[in-house]
């Protein structure tokens, strides 16, 4: 999924939201940040080189960059900015909403990462 179709399906489901796009796009910047940090890097996970929006940021975003979370999971990122623009209004019961969408997908891409990524085993020292 790309930024700016994160941003089109999270307007959809927020219409009338008046959030500006670089913001949405900065959401997303520390969002890839928080997942390559806290998932890819502990898995040992490659091939995720080149994508996210925390590394295609140069004084921006594109509209046609590359999120870090593959398919099936990048559904998560529309409900990831729902909660977020619900958090921002103070919108805290379709946030929790939102937030527990956007886990629930989150959570089954940090499965299908330990299944597909299995680190390398440790040298014991005693």
């Amino acid at each position: 999924m790309t930024a700016g179709e994160a941003i089109n399906q999270a307007r959809a489901l927020r219409p009338g939201c008046e959030i500006g796009e670089e913001t949405m796009k900065e959401w997303l910047r520390r969002e890839d940040g928080e997942i390559r940090t806290r998932l890819l890097e502990p898995a040992g996970a490659d091939g995720f080189d080149g994508v996210g929006a925390d590394l295609l940021w140069t004084d921006g975003l594109a509209d046609s960059a590359e999120l870090l979370v593959p398919f099936p999971f990048d559904g998560m990122y529309p409900h990831y900015l729902s909660a977020m623009v619900d958090a921002a209004l103070g919108e805290n019961d379709r946030y929790s909403g939102e937030m527990s969408r956007c886990n629930a997908v989150l959570s089954e891409f940090a499965v299908w990462l330990r299944r597909s990524f299995r680190p390398a085993p440790r040298s014991v020292r005693w």
